[in-house]
Protein backbone atom coordinates (compact mmCIF):
# COMPACT_ATOMS: atom_id res chain seq x y z
CA UNK A 1 0.00 0.00 0.00
CA UNK A 2 0.99 3.42 -1.07
CA UNK A 3 1.91 6.12 1.92
CA UNK A 4 -0.36 9.20 1.51
CA UNK A 5 1.48 12.19 -0.59
CA UNK A 6 2.44 14.87 1.12
CA UNK A 7 1.53 18.73 -0.05
CA UNK A 8 1.81 21.96 1.42
CA UNK A 9 0.20 25.15 0.57
CA UNK A 10 0.76 28.47 1.55
CA UNK A 11 -1.20 31.29 0.69
CA UNK A 12 -2.57 35.18 1.82
CA UNK A 13 -5.34 36.67 2.55
CA UNK A 14 -3.57 40.42 1.01
CA UNK A 15 -6.88 42.05 0.75
CA UNK A 16 -7.92 41.26 4.33
CA UNK A 17 -4.70 41.81 6.32
CA UNK A 18 -1.06 40.52 6.20
CA UNK A 19 -2.45 36.97 7.38
CA UNK A 20 -0.69 33.86 6.36
CA UNK A 21 -2.20 30.49 6.18
CA UNK A 22 -1.44 26.96 5.43
CA UNK A 23 -2.44 23.56 4.45
CA UNK A 24 -0.29 20.61 4.44
CA UNK A 25 -0.48 17.24 4.80
CA UNK A 26 3.05 15.38 5.92
CA UNK A 27 4.08 12.42 6.73
CA UNK A 28 8.09 12.05 6.75
CA UNK A 29 9.23 15.33 7.37
CA UNK A 30 10.41 16.88 10.45
CA UNK A 31 10.42 19.80 11.55
CA UNK A 32 13.70 20.73 13.20
CA UNK A 33 13.25 23.06 16.53
CA UNK A 34 11.95 26.59 15.50
CA UNK A 35 9.62 29.64 16.21
CA UNK A 36 7.38 31.98 15.04
CA UNK A 37 7.19 35.97 15.07
CA UNK A 38 3.37 35.25 15.27
CA UNK A 39 1.39 33.40 16.87
CA UNK A 40 0.86 29.56 15.26
CA UNK A 41 -3.12 28.18 15.67
CA UNK A 42 -3.46 24.62 13.84
CA UNK A 43 -6.62 23.00 13.79
CA UNK A 44 -5.76 19.03 13.26
CA UNK A 45 -8.00 17.50 10.57
CA UNK A 46 -6.58 13.89 10.09
CA UNK A 47 -3.61 12.11 11.53
CA UNK A 48 -1.92 12.30 14.41
CA UNK A 49 1.39 14.82 15.15
CA UNK A 50 3.38 14.83 17.70
CA UNK A 51 5.81 18.06 18.47
CA UNK A 52 7.38 18.82 21.46
CA UNK A 53 6.70 22.47 23.11
CA UNK A 54 6.73 24.31 26.75
CA UNK A 55 9.10 21.18 27.59
CA UNK A 56 6.43 18.53 26.80
CA UNK A 57 5.86 16.25 23.78
CA UNK A 58 2.33 17.11 22.80
CA UNK A 59 -0.07 14.45 20.59
CA UNK A 60 -2.63 16.40 18.40
CA UNK A 61 -5.48 14.88 16.60
CA UNK A 62 -8.39 15.56 14.41
CA UNK A 63 -10.37 17.64 16.64
CA UNK A 64 -8.20 19.12 18.18
CA UNK A 65 -6.21 22.74 18.42
CA UNK A 66 -2.73 23.78 19.09
CA UNK A 67 -2.16 27.08 20.53
CA UNK A 68 1.48 28.48 20.25
CA UNK A 69 2.37 31.56 20.83
CA UNK A 70 5.19 34.07 19.21
CA UNK A 71 8.31 33.15 20.03
CA UNK A 72 7.81 29.28 21.55
CA UNK A 73 10.25 27.38 19.79
CA UNK A 74 8.20 23.75 19.04
CA UNK A 75 8.93 20.90 16.40
CA UNK A 76 6.25 18.46 14.45
CA UNK A 77 6.67 14.91 13.08
CA UNK A 78 4.11 12.35 12.59
CA UNK A 79 2.84 10.12 15.44
CA UNK A 80 1.35 7.47 12.99
CA UNK A 81 2.43 5.68 9.62
CA UNK A 82 0.11 7.93 7.31
CA UNK A 83 1.31 11.67 8.91
CA UNK A 84 -1.02 13.97 9.85
CA UNK A 85 -3.18 16.84 7.72
CA UNK A 86 -3.93 20.16 9.45
CA UNK A 87 -4.80 23.91 8.76
CA UNK A 88 -2.79 26.78 10.25
CA UNK A 89 -3.24 29.83 10.90
CA UNK A 90 -0.17 32.42 11.66
CA UNK A 91 -1.66 35.48 12.82
CA UNK A 92 0.30 38.41 13.63
CA UNK A 93 0.29 39.27 17.54
CA UNK A 94 -1.17 42.83 16.76
CA UNK A 95 -4.45 40.97 15.19
CA UNK A 96 -5.03 39.44 18.28
CA UNK A 97 -4.27 42.56 20.12
CA UNK A 98 -6.95 44.27 18.80
CA UNK A 99 -9.98 41.27 19.41
CA UNK A 100 -8.34 40.93 22.82
CA UNK A 101 -8.57 44.65 23.58
CA UNK A 102 -12.08 44.93 22.01
CA UNK A 103 -12.80 42.11 24.56
CA UNK A 104 -11.57 43.46 27.76
CA UNK A 105 -12.39 46.85 26.83
CA UNK A 106 -8.80 47.59 28.10
CA UNK A 107 -5.25 48.63 25.66
CA UNK A 108 -2.79 47.02 26.39
CA UNK A 109 -4.57 44.02 26.34
CA UNK A 110 -2.86 40.47 24.68
CA UNK A 111 -4.09 37.09 24.47
CA UNK A 112 -1.94 34.76 26.82
CA UNK A 113 -2.90 30.65 25.93
CA UNK A 114 -2.29 28.96 29.26
CA UNK A 115 -3.32 25.57 27.67
CA UNK A 116 -1.41 24.58 24.53
CA UNK A 117 -3.28 22.05 23.05
CA UNK A 118 -6.95 21.51 23.33
CA UNK A 119 -9.81 18.87 22.27
CA UNK A 120 -13.03 21.10 20.82
CA UNK A 121 -14.64 19.34 17.87
CA UNK A 122 -16.80 21.77 17.69
CA UNK A 123 -13.96 24.75 17.58
CA UNK A 124 -11.78 23.23 15.80
CA UNK A 125 -14.96 22.73 12.78
CA UNK A 126 -15.52 26.59 13.33
CA UNK A 127 -11.61 27.49 12.64
CA UNK A 128 -11.30 24.80 9.60
CA UNK A 129 -13.97 26.60 7.82
CA UNK A 130 -12.80 30.01 8.34
CA UNK A 131 -9.54 28.68 7.21
CA UNK A 132 -11.58 27.55 4.08
CA UNK A 133 -13.17 30.23 3.67
CA UNK A 134 -9.94 32.10 3.82
CA UNK A 135 -8.36 29.84 0.77
CA UNK A 136 -10.89 29.75 -1.65
CA UNK A 137 -13.98 32.21 -0.93
CA UNK A 138 -14.08 35.24 -3.03
CA UNK A 139 -16.72 36.82 -1.20
CA UNK A 140 -14.25 39.07 1.38
CA UNK A 141 -16.79 40.43 3.58
CA UNK A 142 -17.82 36.41 4.57
CA UNK A 143 -13.79 35.67 4.85
CA UNK A 144 -13.72 38.56 7.07
CA UNK A 145 -16.58 36.92 9.31
CA UNK A 146 -15.80 34.12 9.59
CA UNK A 147 -12.10 34.43 10.34
CA UNK A 148 -13.58 37.19 13.28
CA UNK A 149 -15.78 34.78 14.50
CA UNK A 150 -13.55 32.07 14.65
CA UNK A 151 -10.72 34.08 16.15
CA UNK A 152 -13.33 35.76 18.96
CA UNK A 153 -14.59 32.08 19.99
CA UNK A 154 -10.93 31.03 20.28
CA UNK A 155 -9.91 33.96 22.52
CA UNK A 156 -13.04 33.65 24.77
CA UNK A 157 -12.57 30.39 25.36
CA UNK A 158 -8.78 30.04 26.09
CA UNK A 159 -7.07 33.13 25.55
CA UNK A 160 -6.52 34.51 28.99
CA UNK A 161 -6.32 38.03 28.24
CA UNK A 162 -3.89 39.92 30.12
CA UNK A 163 -2.57 43.61 30.06
CA UNK A 164 1.14 43.71 29.05
CA UNK A 165 3.71 45.41 31.39
CA UNK A 166 5.45 48.46 30.69
CA UNK A 167 8.34 47.10 28.36
CA UNK A 168 12.16 47.49 30.68
CA UNK A 169 14.57 48.81 28.28
CA UNK A 170 17.45 47.96 30.43
CA UNK A 171 16.80 43.97 30.81
CA UNK A 172 19.89 42.33 29.76
CA UNK A 173 18.66 39.26 28.09
CA UNK A 174 15.98 41.45 26.15
CA UNK A 175 18.82 44.07 24.79
CA UNK A 176 20.69 40.95 23.29
CA UNK A 177 18.20 39.81 21.64
CA UNK A 178 17.19 42.90 20.05
CA UNK A 179 20.75 43.41 18.97
CA UNK A 180 20.38 39.88 16.95
CA UNK A 181 17.17 41.09 15.72
CA UNK A 182 18.63 44.19 14.11
CA UNK A 183 21.71 43.01 12.35
CA UNK A 184 20.70 39.46 11.48
CA UNK A 185 22.45 40.04 8.55
CA UNK A 186 26.07 40.40 10.24
CA UNK A 187 28.63 38.19 11.08
CA UNK A 188 28.54 39.16 15.03
CA UNK A 189 30.51 37.32 17.45
CA UNK A 190 29.07 35.78 20.85
CA UNK A 191 31.65 38.15 22.50
CA UNK A 192 29.67 41.22 20.50
CA UNK A 193 26.12 40.12 21.78
CA UNK A 194 27.18 38.55 24.89
CA UNK A 195 28.56 42.26 25.86
CA UNK A 196 25.12 44.00 25.25
CA UNK A 197 23.80 41.77 28.31
CA UNK A 198 26.02 42.62 30.09
CA UNK A 199 27.46 39.13 31.21
CA UNK A 200 29.87 36.91 30.63
CA UNK A 201 30.00 34.39 27.20
CA UNK A 202 29.10 31.70 29.16
CA UNK A 203 26.45 33.05 31.55
CA UNK A 204 25.52 34.77 28.94
CA UNK A 205 24.70 31.93 26.59
CA UNK A 206 22.86 29.53 29.52
CA UNK A 207 20.43 31.95 30.15
CA UNK A 208 19.63 32.71 26.61
CA UNK A 209 19.05 29.50 26.49
CA UNK A 210 16.93 29.48 29.46
CA UNK A 211 14.98 31.98 29.05
CA UNK A 212 14.31 31.73 24.81
CA UNK A 213 14.41 28.08 24.21
CA UNK A 214 17.62 28.08 21.63
CA UNK A 215 21.05 28.68 22.34
CA UNK A 216 21.91 32.45 20.86
CA UNK A 217 22.97 31.41 17.15
CA UNK A 218 20.15 28.72 16.70
CA UNK A 219 17.61 31.76 17.71
CA UNK A 220 19.30 33.72 15.44
CA UNK A 221 19.02 31.45 12.41
CA UNK A 222 15.41 30.62 13.28
CA UNK A 223 14.77 34.11 12.82
CA UNK A 224 16.31 34.44 9.43
CA UNK A 225 14.22 32.04 8.35
CA UNK A 226 10.84 33.45 9.85
CA UNK A 227 11.83 36.95 8.47
CA UNK A 228 12.82 35.42 5.13
CA UNK A 229 9.07 34.04 4.77
CA UNK A 230 8.14 37.79 4.11
CA UNK A 231 10.98 38.58 2.06
CA UNK A 232 9.86 35.61 -0.21
CA UNK A 233 6.80 36.24 -0.44
CA UNK A 234 7.43 39.84 -1.42
CA UNK A 235 9.11 38.74 -4.62
CA UNK A 236 12.67 38.52 -3.47
CA UNK A 237 14.42 35.23 -5.18
CA UNK A 238 15.94 32.77 -2.92
CA UNK A 239 19.69 34.13 -4.06
CA UNK A 240 18.65 37.75 -3.03
CA UNK A 241 17.11 36.56 0.60
CA UNK A 242 20.06 34.54 1.28
CA UNK A 243 22.36 37.19 0.80
CA UNK A 244 20.00 39.62 2.45
CA UNK A 245 20.05 37.50 5.78
CA UNK A 246 23.33 36.46 5.91
CA UNK A 247 23.58 32.97 5.14
CA UNK A 248 26.84 31.84 3.67
CA UNK A 249 24.87 30.59 0.34
CA UNK A 250 21.97 29.57 -1.24
CA UNK A 251 22.17 25.93 -0.67
CA UNK A 252 22.64 26.37 2.90
CA UNK A 253 19.31 28.77 3.62
CA UNK A 254 17.17 25.99 1.11
CA UNK A 255 18.18 23.70 3.52
CA UNK A 256 17.51 25.22 6.48
CA UNK A 257 14.49 26.84 5.08
CA UNK A 258 13.08 23.22 3.87
CA UNK A 259 14.18 21.97 7.23
CA UNK A 260 11.16 24.98 8.98
CA UNK A 261 9.01 25.51 6.30
CA UNK A 262 8.69 21.94 4.70
CA UNK A 263 8.95 23.15 1.09
CA UNK A 264 11.79 24.90 -0.72
CA UNK A 265 12.17 28.57 -0.36
CA UNK A 266 11.65 28.61 -4.49
CA UNK A 267 8.36 26.44 -4.36
CA UNK A 268 7.23 28.93 -1.45
CA UNK A 269 7.28 31.83 -3.14
CA UNK A 270 5.26 30.80 -6.19
CA UNK A 271 2.41 30.25 -4.03
CA UNK A 272 2.79 33.22 -2.13
CA UNK A 273 3.13 35.76 -4.98
CA UNK A 274 0.15 38.01 -4.69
Amino acid sequence: MNAPAEFARFFHNHDLLPLECLRAHYVAHRFVPHFHEEYVLSVLTDGVETYHHRGGLRRAGPGMISLIQPGEVHTGEAGVEEGWAYRVFYPPAALLADIAQMLTGRPGSVPDFGEVLVHDPPLAHQLALAHQALESEPDRLLRETRLYRALTALLLRYGRCRVTDTPDAGHRLDTARALLADRLAENLSLAEVAAASGLSVYHFSRQFRARFGLPPVAWRNQLRIARSRGLLAAGKSPAEVALLLGFADQAHFSRAFRQVVGLPPGLYRTMNRP
